[in-house]
């Protein structure tokens, strides 16, 4: 009985310093994020660049959640700069709470094959979605992209030799196993 507690303490301490180390890399994360964007190193980046912060930390809210990001972590009187200070209080919250749970690879896989269906007419899924069809629809419909985030979308998952983007190859790269 007192090695089935001893065990039962010994597990808890691990579970609190696993939490620790997963506390502490996020943080570091967030740090090394809004720090390639604090340019003169004094703690404050230009609110413009907070998406592209927010999105290379994994998060990707819509517009109106982001602009609600910015209004949380913005001065009284709008200075046009976030302080790192605010930003990461915000963005440990976020992520240590998980409160923008990613897609499953399921999910993402039935967005591409409705696409797929979409784009290709006639119902049939061929497995792969022209670049240029799905540049023009994410840049027209529904909450529309940057130029910039779909260059950098397309540049890592359209096949250069077909023009292609064979989806389940590119699920399987970005979603976690």
């Amino acid at each position: 009985m007192a090695h089935a507690a001893a065990r039962s303490v010994n597990a808890s301490y691990g579970d609190g310093d696993r939490e620790a180390k997963r506390k502490q890399e996020i943080l570091k994360n967030i740090k090394d994020a809004f720090s390639l964007f604090d340019k003169e190193s004094k703690g404050v980046c230009d609110v413009r660049e907070i998406g592209t912060i927010v999105r290379h930390l994994g998060i990707c809210p819509t517009e109106i959640e982001l602009r609600d990001m910015i209004t949380e972590i913005e001065e009284e009187e709008p200075t046009g700069f976030i302080r790192f200070e605010k930003f990461e209080r915000m963005m440990s919250r976020i992520l240590l709470e998980n409160q923008y749970p990613r897609d499953t690879e399921e999910k993402l896989l039935r967005a591409f094959r409705t696409l797929d269906k979409e784009i290709n007419k006639g119902g049939v899924v061929k497995g792969f979605v022209e670049a240029d069809k799905l540049r023009q629809l994410l840049t027209t419909h529904g909450e529309r992209f940057s130029q910039e985030e779909i260059d950098e979308f397309l540049s890592f998952a359209v096949d250069p030799e077909t023009g292609t983007i064979q989806y389940e190859d590119y699920v399987s790269q970005v979603c976690p196993a």
